[in-house]
């Protein structure tokens, strides 16, 4: 049995992704009081803190089961209530969680993972073999309705507890991006006991092994967490208690950092940050990586024809969609959303597509629809930027003849209609799950509407160039193979790309220690709260 610290062994998975990824993609600007690795630099015994940080964000959480993804914004409090065997740290680098250490055979498909001694969940029972277990067969339970099921679904065989604090996870064949999922936040550990005890509702009762436990739910208002002494990060959390202020429209988000109601807050609107920029007491902290699309279910009518899909990529004016979303500021996808380093990336399909209506009207013609057809389109009231891309491309459809109406409802119910697929286009920010090109599988892959995914699509090809491309460990093969999916994708296109976005969040100069991480891994920022405090 070969013995790996994780780095090598990620080195190993995906040759070097990461590293080549952040060190080429765009620039995050690190907040002050932060070293590389996210620790606190100002961080003594001398420093005075707060007993409270106060985070506002932008949704109230649809769901707070740990397994199913439902935003960034919600994220940033699971990840503190949850943690998995591993996950990615603020400097970017994959960490141990409630793993000590891991081993992988030589067949390359069994990974024998040691628990922490120290870990416990918030009930103060220990974290063992079967939690892990359970909550591997949990990810797979349909009832469950975990985001990322179909993922572990492809390639995970079975669990072994081999003691108390040593489990066996058993692949079906060789996975590249295994360990990538392992660090997914929705890929945590449950506690066994507790979810038999609660009928396995985490949603009304969560219970991990986070920094902090949960406190208290006012539905609309705010999250209450308090700090869990015996977190097996010793000296972990910084901050007492942490409150998540639900504060759903931006420009009252930004005005309640100025007044110093919030001490951070996520989702900053371009107008904001252009502002925070400039004024003093508040920074901003930028990462730009989340990608804007339209999925589109294409299950029936017009929308199930390709050449149709393919119109509505040419027709989309995307530099007007960043001049009015995004306040100019952002980068125009005319191609795949991959950057250099990436799983063979080669910028060849970049300008795949370009701004051009009469072949967008041309290809509906080809299509059957000379005189276009009637469309919705499903955004969301609660962030402007989503808003206000869906009403530039009802106007790009309608130069084209797609008469488009656009829904705008508030995140949760988004959240709950596109996990169902319950949408015809759908306008969506995000930026993959993991920094593998296996990111693809919960987009792309055939089956069912989940919450990232072209609903209903399916395609024997790309479920082929899926499959093949992760259980490929060599890294030129499948460079290969995923130039071969970029390019069967953006003939379909089940998904339409617009641009690259910035994702931000602004604090008072005197909280120290949050991260926003880089590039693809924005969305994981909420590892950093534990590192996080008010200066008093």
């Amino acid at each position: 049995m070969k013995k790996y610290s994780y780095r090598k062994l990620f080195s190993m998975a995906i040759a070097s992704v990461l590293t080549i990824f952040l060190a080429v993609g765009c620039g995050n600007k690190q907040s002050e009081g932060t070293n590389a690795d996210g620790k606190n630099s100002s961080s003594s015994g001398s420093v005075q803190k707060a007993d409270e940080l106060v985070v506002g964000i932008s949704a109230d959480p649809s769901t707070l089961d740990p397994m199913v993804q439902s935003g960034q914004a919600t994220r940033l409090i699971k990840m503190n209530l949850y943690r998995g065997l591993l996950a990615y740290q603020p400097d970017g680098k994959i960490g141990n969680e409630v793993a000590e250490s891991y081993q992988v055979a030589e067949d390359n498909k069994t990974y024998t993972f040691k628990i922490k001694q120290n870990a416990k969940f918030h009930d103060g029972s220990d974290i063992n073999a079967e939690d892990v277990k359970f909550s591997m067969e949990r990810i797979l339970d349909e009832k469950v309705g975990a985001t990322f099921r179909s993922d572990f679904k492809n390639i995970l065989d079975k669990c072994e507890v081999v003691d108390n604090k040593t489990v066996k996870i058993i692949l079906k064949q060789p996975s590249a991006p295994f360990i990538d999922l392992l660090t997914l936040p929705e890929s945590v550990i449950v506690s066994k006991a507790w979810c038999q005890s609660h009928n396995n509702d985490l949603n009304a009762n969560p219970m991990g092994s986070g920094p902090y436990k949960f406190g208290k739910w006012d539905k609309g208002r705010e999250i209450t967490l308090s700090a869990f002494s015996d977190f097996y990060k010793k000296g972990k959390p910084e901050t007492k208690g942490v409150r998540f202020v639900i504060i759903p429209d931006a420009t009252t988000r930004a005005n309640a950092l100025k007044t110093g109601e919030v001490d951070l807050i996520d989702y900053v609107a371009s107008k904001d940050v252009i502002a925070f920029e400039k004024e003093k007491g508040i920074k901003v902290d930028i990462s730009e990586a989340p990608f804007m699309c339209l999925q589109i279910n294409s299950k029936e009518g017009p929308l199930a024809n390709p050449k149709v899909r393919q119109a509505i990529a040419y027709a989309v004016d995307r530099k007007s969609v960043i001049t009015t979303a995004f306040m100019g500021r952002g980068t125009p996808i005319y191609g795949f959303p991959t950057r250099s380093g990436q799983n063979g990336y080669d910028g060849k399909y970049d300008n795949y597509f370009k701004f051009d209506q009469e072949k967008a009207k041309q290809l509906l013609t080809e299509a059957g629809y000379p005189n276009g057809f009637k469309v919705k389109i499903l955004s969301s009231s609660t962030y402007d930027f989503h808003k206000q891309t869906a009403l530039v491309i009802q106007d790009s459809l309608k130069k084209i003849g797609i008469d488009a109406e656009v829904e705008l409802p508030d995140w949760s119910t988004r959240i709950e209609r596109s996990n169902k697929g319950d949408y015809q286009i759908l306008v969506s920010g995000t930026a993959g799950n993991i920094v593998d090109m296996d990111w693809c599988t919960n987009y792309f892959a055939s089956g069912n509407p989940r919450m990232n995914s072209a609903a209903w699509f399916a395609d024997e090809e790309v479920d082929k160039l899926l499959n093949e491309g992760r259980s490929t460990l060599d890294p030129a093969k499948r460079a290969e193979i995923y130039d071969k999916l970029r390019k069967r994708i953006l003939d379909l296109s089940p998904f339409v790309f617009i641009n690259y976005r910035e994702q931000c969040f602004a604090r008072k100069d005197t909280v120290e220690g949050f991260k926003n991480l880089d590039g693809i891994l924005t969305y994981n920022s909420g590892i950093s709260i534990e590192n996080t405090y008010v200066r008093k």
